[in-house]
């Protein structure tokens, strides 16, 4: 093809037509030389199209299985019938929390699921697989993410280990100060401290129950871990 954008510039003086008829030009001889590549990032960006509406399809459509599901369970998860809302009722009207959390955990949903099913877990002392389900909360629910924390420090409390049981517990009382039960966790940080005879991190958890919650009802029952070790 002919190079027409040397002519075009033989007067000296080049017209606003000229240079978008050698622009046009251009365009048009590079389209020719790399028209493959054209062609193959057009159909990747078609194709990103495709997949990105196919995924926020299924997800929209998931997270109102979920949902559906998640509230036939809850009324049994209401009577702490804890095997059944596991696995779901006999009749099938309840498929229970573990099919929730298979088919449908990366949900909203589905993570509320994997809370419920750790605390039924927790009450059926199976506490590794609450301990599993616990940490495997991803939501972005902040009540949730606290319970998550608190939950797994439940379960390292039932299984005496008390250190962890005291940093998780101590985890769950700084994710957000709109948590009603703040005071509580901190609490149960210092009951852990002291049971672990973690005496430096025992008086720092006391020093901040007492400075961040001074109203707190657990102040009064600290006393009796707000001794020497």
């Amino acid at each position: 093809m002919a190079k027409l954008g040397k002519s075009l510039h033989k007067s000296g003086k080049v017209s606003t037509e000229e240079k978008l008829i050698e622009k046009y030009y251009k365009t048009t001889e590079y389209y020719q030389n790399n028209k493959n590549r054209v062609y193959t990032a057009l159909t990747v960006v078609i194709l990103l199209i495709v997949v990105a509406f196919v995924y926020f399809r299924n997800q929209s459509s998931n997270s109102e299985a979920a949902a559906l599901e998640l509230s036939k369970v809850k009324q049994v998860y209401s009577m702490d019938l804890y095997q059944q809302s596991i696995s779901g009722d006999s009749l099938g009207t309840s498929k229970g929390l573990l099919f929730i959390v298979d088919n449908y955990g990366s949900t909203e949903s589905g993570q509320t699921a994997k809370i419920m099913l750790a605390n039924c877990y927790f009450n059926l002392r199976d506490f590794n697989n609450a301990e599993k389900y616990y940490k495997d909360y991803s939501g972005g629910n902040e009540l949730f993410k606290t319970a998550s924390l608190a939950g797994t420090a439940s379960v390292y409390e039932a299984k005496n280990d008390f250190v962890n049981a005291a940093v998780y517990f101590e985890k769950a009382s700084k994710i957000s100060k709109l948590v009603p039960n703040n005071d509580e966790y901190l609490f149960y940080a210092v009951r852990n401290y002291y049971y672990a005879k973690d005496a430096d991190n025992l008086k720092k958890a006391i020093k901040a129950l007492k400075d961040e919650y001074p109203k707190s009802k657990y102040i009064v029952q600290i006393t009796r871990f707000d001794m020497g070790l």
